[in-house]
C-alpha cells in the first residue's frame, strides 16, 4: 500500500509519464524506475516530466483508480506478456528446427494468448499483439514508440549516471589515488559524449597514470571542440592547448610541445595580463620542456617568474609554490650551484610535508630532489632515508609500475652504486629500465637514461661485454633526440664519454674509439674535440 500511496500523492503529470514508463518496460522494473524517473527529473535544467509525451491511451483522470485497483492485475499482466514472448521465442525455434524455408506464421496458441492483451498494456504489449496477429506494420510503429520511450528514460540515466562517475573520479584523483579515479575513467569513455571538460578530466587521470596512449585522442578531442566552440584565443583554449604540450613533452616530442606551450602562455597573458596564476604555470611548463632540451639559459627567468607570480597570487606556503621552488632548485643543481638549490628544496618539502595533514601528492617528488642534492654532496646517509620514502609513496600511489616509480628506483639503485652496493643496486636499475621501456617505448630518453645507468654498474663489475650494447644503444637514443629537436640532449656527453671509457677499458685504440663515436653521433662529437 505504500507505493500505492506514494503515487497517488505525485501530480497528474508525473503520474502520466511513470505509468508510460512503466508499461513502456513490460512492467517488469516497476519500483526501480519509479524511482528513477522522480530523481532523475529534478535536475532543474533538463525536461520537466511533462515534455515527456507518451501515448498509453489511458485517460489520465481514471489513472489513480485504474492503478489502485490494479496492484493485482498489474502482476496478472506482466504474466500475459511474458506468456506471449515465450509462444512467439517458441514459435521461432520450432520454426528453426523444422528447417522451414517458408515465412513462419503465429501459431493459434499465441493469437488466443494476444486477445488476452488489453488496450492499457501499453505501446510493448500492444506491439506483441500486433506481431502474433499477423500485423507487422502497426507492430513496427508500435515498437518504435516503446523504443523512444525507453531512449528518454536511458538518456535521463545515462545522465545521472555520468554525473556520478565524474564526481567520483574527481574525489579520487584529489585524494591522491590516481589508480582508483582510472576505474570510472575508464566507465566514462561510453558516455562522456562531446563534454570537453570530461574529455579533459579523463585524460587528466590516464596522462597521471602514464596512460598516454588513452590519454592523447581526448586531449585532441577537447582541444578541436573547444576552439571550434569558443575561438582559438579563449582562455579554455589555452588550458587544452597546455595539456596537449605536456603530454608531447612527456613522450618525448618535444618540438610539437613547445609551440603548443607558446601559443598557451601568450593567450593567457592577452586575456588576462602578466601576473595571472594560470601565465605562472604555462611559463613554468616552457622553462622545463627548455631545460629538457639544454636550453637553462632561457629556462631560469621563466622559472623565477613563474615563482614570483605564484607567492604574490597565492601565497608562499601554496604547493604551486613548492612545484616553482623544486624546479628552480633543479636548475640550479644542474648549473652546479648546489649552495643555492639546498634552501628552496628544503623549503618545498616543508610546504608538501603538509604538517597537521596527509602529505601532498608532489612530497615524494621534493623528498626525491632532496635527496639527490644530498647524494650530489655526498651526503648518503641523509639523501637514502628520503629515497626509500619517496619510492614507498609513489609505489603506494601510482602502482609499481608507474614512470615515477622508475626515477626512485634509479636514483636509489645509484646511491647504491655510488656506496659499493652493487647487488642491491642491479635489480633496481633492471626494473627501472623495464618500466620506462613498457611506459614510453624502447627510444625514449628515459630509457637511454637507464641504459646508461645499467652499463655503469656492468662496467663496475668487469662485465664489459654486457656494458657496450647499453652505451651504444643509450648513444643512439640521445643523438636522435639531438637531430629531432635541435637541441643536445643534457646527458649525450656524459653517456658520450662513458662509452669512450668503456671502449678503452675494453683494449680499444684512441683510433678505434674516436671512429666508433663518429659514426654514432659525428655532430657531438666534433664539439668534444
Amino acid at each position: 500500500m505504500i507505493m500505492i500511496e506514494w503515487f497517488k500523492n505525485l501530480s497528474e503529470g508525473w503520474q502520466t509519464a511513470i505509468f508510460g514508463a512503466v508499461v513502456a518496460v513490460g512492467l517488469t522494473v516497476i519500483g526501480g524506475l519509479f524511482a528513477l524517473i522522480k530523481w532523475l527529473f529534478r535536475k532543474k535544467d533538463g525536461p520537466s516530466p511533462q515534455s515527456i509525451k507518451i501515448n498509453t491511451g489511458i485517460d489520465p483522470n481514471n489513472l489513480v483508480d485504474l492503478f489502485g485497483k490494479t496492484k493485482e492485475e498489474l502482476g496478472q499482466a506482466n504474466e500475459r506478456i511474458r506468456h506471449l514472448e515465450e509462444q512467439l521465442a517458441k514459435l521461432s525455434i520450432e520454426t528453426i528446427v523444422a528447417s522451414e524455408k517458408s515465412t513462419p506464421m503465429p501459431s493459434a496458441e499465441a493469437k488466443e494468448l494476444a486477445k488476452l492483451i488489453t488496450e492499457n498494456d501499453g505501446p510493448y504489449a500492444q506491439a506483441l499483439k500486433a506481431i502474433a496477429e499477423g500485423n507487422n506494420k502497426k507492430a513496427d510503429g508500435l515498437l518504435d514508440e516503446t523504443q523512444k520511450i525507453i531512449d528518454q528514460v536511458q538518456q535521463r540515466k545515462n545522465e545521472a549516471q555520468t554525473k556520478i562517475y565524474v564526481a567520483r573520479m574527481q574525489n579520487a584523483s584529489y585524494a591522491g589515488r590516481p589508480q582508483d579515479a582510472l576505474q570510472y575513467c575508464n566507465k566514462l569513455k561510453p558516455l562522456a559524449g562531446e563534454d570537453s571538460q570530461i574529455l579533459n578530466d579523463m585524460a587528466a587521470v590516464y596522462y597521471e597514470n602514464a596512460d598516454y596512449q588513452d590519454a592523447e585522442p581526448l586531449y585532441k578531442r577537447a582541444l578541436v571542440m573547444l576552439e571550434k566552440s569558443l575561438g582559438e584565443n579563449h582562455p579554455q583554449v589555452a588550458t587544452a592547448l597546455n595539456n596537449m604540450a605536456a603530454l608531447y613533452q612527456a613522450t618525448n616530442r618535444l618540438s610539437e610541445a613547445e609551440p603548443l606551450f607558446k601559443r598557451a602562455l601568450a593567450i593567457d597573458e592577452a586575456s588576462f595580463g602578466k601576473d595571472y596564476p594560470n601565465v605562472a604555470t604555462y611559463l613554468n611548463n616552457l622553462a622545463q620542456l627548455y631545460q629538457d632540451t639544454n636550453r637553462l639559459s632561457e629556462a631560469e627567468p621563466l622559472m623565477k617568474r613563474a615563482l614570483a607570480i605564484w607567492e604574490k597570487s597565492l601565497g608562499e606556503n601554496h604547493p604551486q609554490v613548492a612545484t616553482a621552488l623544486n624546479n628552480l632548485a633543479a636548475l640550479y643543481q644542474a648549473t652546479n650551484r648546489l649552495s643555492e638549490a639546498e634552501p628552496l628544496m628544503k623549503r618545498a618539502v616543508e610546504i608538501l610535508e603538509n604538517p597537521g595533514g596527509e602529505p601532498l601528492p608532489n612530497y615524494a617528488g621534493s623528498l626525491n630532489n632532496l635527496a639527490e642534492l644530498y647524494r650530489a654532496t655526498n651526503r648518503f646517509s641523509e639523501a637514502e632515508p628520503l629515497y626509500k620514502r619517496a619510492l614507498a609513496i609513489d609505489e603506494a600511489r601510482l602502482g609499481k609500475d608507474h614512470p615515477d616509480v622508475a626515477i626512485r628506483l634509479n636514483n636509489l639503485a645509484q646511491l647504491y652504486q655510488d656506496t659499493n652496493r652493487l647487488s642491491e643496486a642491479e635489480p633496481l636499475t633492471k626494473r627501472a629500465l623495464a618500466i620506462d621501456e613498457t611506459s614510453f617505448g624502447k627510444d625514449h630518453p628515459n630509457v637511454a637514461r637507464d641504459l646508461n645507468n645499467l652499463a655503469l654498474l656492468y662496467k663496475a663489475t668487469n662485465r664489459f661485454s654486457e656494458a657496450e650494447p647499453m652505451y651504444k644503444r643509450a648513444v643512439e637514443i640521445l643523438t636522435d633526440f639531438t637531430r629531432r629537436t635541435g637541441h643536445p640532449h643534457p646527458r649525450l656527453q656524459n653517456v658520450i664519454n662513458n662509452y669512450a671509457s668503456l671502449l678503452r677499458k675494453m683494449g680499444y685504440s684512441e683510433d678505434e674509439v674516436i671512429d666508433r663515436l663518429k659514426r654514432l653521433a659525428p655532430e657531438m662529437f666534433k664539439q668534444k674535440q
